[in-house]
């Protein structure tokens, strides 16, 4: 299988710590802690995406390798930061002010980029011209944001040549993954199965939302005698009532915290992102960890993640999403997924990767 090109080995690192500290030292501050600004969408904690975690567990990763971390959802002074660190391209407005202000102050600028074309989803799900010509129309400023920012951290090598292929020439980047808690791979299925009173069936984490595209999943089990769990918020009251009521199978559940969604996970046989487009999605990352066999749309990253180590599906067609879920429920326990998402894929990971990327930003290389 082939690795994502971000691991670095620990010397690089060190290296990244060393110079970074050189670079701060050498401006004359009287400190050696760097300082960097997130800035993101102003509802990331009310309306929360995987733009929200991906910012807030990186920096709490970043911090405990000893970078100091401000977060702000608006306009601001930015002379006490070394650098400004953005996040999510898919709403890209508010991004995009955040970079103009950025370089008007004379500050580096990292994107965390998160972008998939939408075009797809929003053609093919019947969404209204005002929608597809609205997601078109912001290509204008995603455009300046790639090629304006400093360096660009994407998720995946495949996200940074659909980038290329649509907006470039482009900044530079150097590919950050997406992360997982460790603490999945202990998860254990007791809590859940004794609330709920459900174990070996159909899981799918994630917003409840066309792009997710779970009434299709609902449609392609029915009949097949598995239950298929629905958990997450409802972003999208009259999509939910569809998927309710797609089915007596369908078991519909709200937002978990963290520690109860893990044992939601050990119990499922299978945890399934069917979705428009994942890059490659949280959830699938943490489902693996916990020892769940995954089931991933065919659209976006994952398979640069996974690689053999997961199942497939086309999202525009039932058939295939029931074919991959019933290959992969009658597949043996797959540890090497695990083991897999542990070496490569966690949080701590993402703070090293982000931190090289820091280095390179400051030193111009």
């Amino acid at each position: 299988m082939e690795r994502t090109a971000s691991l670095r080995p620990f010397e690089m690192l060190q290296r990244a710590k060393d110079l970074l500290s050189v670079i701060i030292q050498g401006r004359g501050e009287p400190r050696n802690i760097m300082r960097v600004l997130f800035q993101i969408r102003p509802d990331y904690l009310t309306n929360m995406a995987g733009d929200s975690i991906q910012m807030l567990k990186t920096r709490q990763y970043l911090e405990r390798l000893g970078v100091r971390v401000d977060v702000s959802t608006t306009l601001t002074d930015l002379k006490p930061y070394d650098l400004v660190h953005l996040f999510n391209t898919t709403r890209v407005r508010e991004t995009y002010i955040f970079l103009r202000q950025a370089r008007q102050q004379g500050k580096p600028v990292a994107v965390s980029t998160i972008y998939w074309d939408a075009a797809e989803f929003l053609a093919r799900t019947g969404s209204s011209s005002g929608a597809t010509t609205a997601w078109a129309s912001a290509h204008r400023l995603r455009r300046r944001v790639f090629q304006e920012a400093t360096i660009l951290l994407p998720n995946a090598r495949e996200e940074m040549e659909l980038i290329a292929r649509q907006f470039g020439p482009v900044a530079p980047h150097h590919i950050v993954p997406n992360g997982v808690e460790e603490f999945f791979a202990r998860a254990r299925p007791d809590a859940f199965t004794r609330t709920y009173r459900l174990r070996n069936f159909i899981l799918c984490v994630g917003r409840i939302a066309p792009r997710k595209n779970q009434l299709t999943l609902a449609e392609a089990l029915r009949d097949t005698g598995l239950t298929l769990v629905l958990l997450g918020p409802a972003n999208d009251a009259s999509y939910a009532a569809q998927c309710a009521a797609a089915g007596s199978h369908v078991i519909m559940l709200p937002f978990m915290e963290h520690n109860r969604l893990a044992a939601a996970y050990a119990a499922a046989a299978v945890h399934v992102l069917p979705g428009w487009f994942e890059t490659p999605g949280l959830a699938s990352l943490e489902a693996g960890l916990a020892g769940c066999r995954v089931v991933s749309t065919d659209r976006g990253t994952a398979k640069e993640y996974f690689g053999h180590l997961a199942f497939y599906c086309q999202p525009d067609d039932p058939s295939s999403i029931r074919r991959a879920v019933m290959d992969a429920l009658q597949s043996p326990p797959n540890y090497r997924l695990k083991e897999h998402i542990q070496r490569h894929f966690t949080w701590q990971r993402v703070a090293e990767e982000t931190l090289i990327a820091y280095q390179k930003c400051l030193s111009g290389k």
